[in-house]
């Protein structure tokens, strides 16, 4: 095979290979993002892993299409699929481990058909590497842990694949298995992203270990997989080794783990709903759903006199918004002020929410809207005339913004619009309905409006930057905005299956 003088390294993948942003003490990094740090200049090295998908899901995104497009004779390709293959829950990203390389259902037939094959016809060089083992508080490295399910086990397949197709194989399972059993968990964890601090008696901030991310790494245990890629590549026969840096270095944690330094602790708690006791504005009688308002509210948001109403008026039907003599609250990239009736869910748990909904009033101002919420966080009874509320969320909904109407918006650190149904503020008497799935990681927002629809999946969309025991799924109005829900129907599904 006769090597381009300047070869590229493509990296596809999931979570565990991918680049995050993050708020968290310790964030979120992919080992795809350090694999830079072992090689010489005369490889490029582009990462196109994305977090949540699965060797089936990651062919629908544009990362594939580009990676068929720009692969050249001599590239390679670092392939690390496995953690979400295995969520049998959902068609879309589950294969079967347990089937071989020519099943179309099978984890090794989309290894093959849509990486392998068409890399090899390319004459380029595959490089096939197990998942990494999730990180267990009680040493104990199988089962789903170490990638072991009902459905198989999806590192032997890989394995497998690689002796029957002849393909380098990095078996990162056994690798990440044996370190973490070594040096046990307390040690274990370091290597692991963590979303929040606390302080300790010196008033320090450390990490708070019960927020410890079980799957996802953060810069030093990145660091250390991709430090395992380059001394497994040694001993291997694949010419990608000659692009390997002279020396290669173990990380030391004390070199490179760091905290986040624009992390702040929050002051927040889970708001406590049985011993809430809302106001007339606010009241439900269906079980499990409470209504409040919060935020920038111009106001008191429970106050009668600002407008806020976040009630049920009849069997499953339910009042929303903010009407007064002058307009309040806002969805704004710094703050939000609104009215939220709202069901309380454990982060454990899967569920499917709809509900329609009709325009009452409006007051087609800017910083207005309406929609059926999932957010990070919730607040009850709030004190202050103004508080700083610009936490995650996803939304199936309508936000006022010059003069058109965006559809689908959700805020992480800056509000990101998707494509609009129509081009006008919404009407009164106007409708819609509106839907939210929640599978695992991945969450479907849809919208059916005059006769259009429109949906889009997110994949680990951080909701747990500040809560991290639930999440908070409702209907929402505000800024001059009065709707009527009904309809309402919330299912729950089962347990996720986690990342």
């Amino acid at each position: 095979m006769i090597y381009h003088s300047n070869p590229t390294l493509y990296i596809v993948g999931d979570s565990t290979l991918s680049s995050f942003n993050d708020p968290y003490f310790y964030p979120r990094y992919g080992y795809g993002t350090q694999l830079n740090k072992y090689f010489d200049s005369t490889i490029t090295i582009v990462n196109l892993a994305l977090s949540g998908r699965s060797s089936k899901s990651f062919i629908q995104e544009d990362n594939y299409k580009k990676l068929r497009e720009s692969f050249k004779k001599g590239d390679y390709l670092l392939i690390g699929f496995g953690h979400n293959d295995q969520k049998s829950d959902d068609k879309n990203r589950f294969t079967d481990a347990r089937k071989p390389v020519n099943d179309s259902e099978s984890f090794q037939y989309f290894l093959y058909e849509y990486y392998i094959k068409f890399v090899l016809e390319k004459e380029g060089s595959p490089i096939l590497c197990t998942p990494i083992v999730r990180v267990d508080a009680k040493n104990c490295y199988s089962k789903n842990n170490s990638h072991i399910t009902e459905t198989g086990d999806y590192a032997q397949a890989i394995i497998d694949l690689g002796k029957e197709k002849n393909i380098t194989v990095l078996n990162l399972r056994d690798l990440t298995k044996s370190k973490y059993q070594q040096i046990g968990f307390d040690e274990a964890r370091n290597y692991h992203a963590v979303i929040a601090g606390k302080f300790n008696d010196q008033k320090d901030i450390i990490p708070n270990f019960l927020t410890l991310d079980p799957t996802h790494l953060n810069i030093y245990g990145a660091r250390y997989v991709a430090y395992l890629v380059a001394k497994s590549l040694m001993s291997t026969n694949c010419s990608l080794k000659k692009y390997l840096l002279d020396t290669i270095i173990e990380p030391k944690k004390e070199d490179i783990l760091f905290s986040n330094p624009n992390y702040q602790i929050k002051e927040y708690k889970s708001p406590n709903l049985l011993k809430y006791q809302p106001t007339s504005n606010f009241k439900t009688w269906t079980d499990g759903w409470y209504g409040t308002a919060f935020g920038d509210c111009g106001g008191i948001p429970n106050l009668l006199e600002n407008g806020y109403v976040a009630k049920e008026v009849q069997n499953n039907t339910f009042l929303v918004g903010q009407h007064a003599d002058s307009i309040k609250g806002k969805i704004s990239f710094s703050c939000d002020g609104i009215a939220f009736l709202f069901k309380q869910i454990d982060v454990r748990f899967n569920f499917e929410v709809s509900v329609k909904a009709k325009v009452i009033h409006t007051e087609n101002t800017k910083q207005a809207g309406f929609g059926l919420m999932l957010r990070d966080d919730c607040y009850l009874e709030q004190k202050q005339p103004t508080e700083i509320v610009a936490s995650n969320y996803l939304a199936a909904g309508f936000l006022c913004k010059e003069t058109a109407m965006s559809i689908l918006f959700k805020k992480e650190g800056a509000e990101i619009e998707e494509p609009n149904l129509v081009e006008d503020y919404y009407k009164e008497n106007e409708e819609c309905e509106l839907k939210i799935i929640r599978l695992g990681q991945s969450i479907t927002i849809s919208v059916e409006y005059q006769n259009k629809s429109y949906s889009k999946t997110y994949f680990d969309f951080d909701l747990l930057a500040v809560d991290q025991n639930y999440m908070y799924v409702g209907m929402f109005a505000t800024r001059g905005t009065i709707v009527e829900f009904k309809d309402l129907n919330f299912i729950e599904t089962g347990e996720s299956q986690g990342a």
